[in-house]
């Protein structure tokens, strides 16, 4: 093989693994097409200055949310519904913009206010 066929290769190569690491829950998804009832365990990591009981993690499929007690909180869900952080509907004068991520039965989700395009205040 010369060599430009193998930059060429390098490069493609390349430009398809950060797609598909880009894609990555969507390809599961497409993969996986029965998902599972659970009960999602899901622990907060909390680098805000609020309390943890501040924040719920919603399912974005069905609106559902559940709050943290003790820094867990369990959501009934299904397997790779979109969850992510919020701040409790009680606080409407604040948002808080989390990012989704597919439900497991047992996940972190880190709580990180000292970036400023995360919550704003109304």
């Amino acid at each position: 093989m010369d060599a430009g066929k193998v930059v060429v290769w390098v490069f493609g190569a390349t430009i398809a693994g950060l797609t598909a690491y880009n894609f990555r829950y969507e390809i599961g998804d497409l993969l996986h097409f029965e998902r599972r009832e659970i009960s999602a365990e899901i622990t907060l990591d909390n680098r805000c200055e609020f309390r943890d009981s501040v924040m719920i993690v919603r399912d974005q499929d069905t609106d559902a949310f559940a709050k943290f007690y003790g820094g867990v909180a369990i959501l009934k869900t299904k397997e790779r519904n979109r969850v992510r952080l919020e701040f409790d509907p009680k606080y409407d004068d604040v948002e808080f913009f989390g990012t989704e991520f597919p439900a497991q039965e047992k996940m972190t989700l880190i709580a990180d206010c000292k970036n400023a395009r995360k919550y704003i205040f109304f």
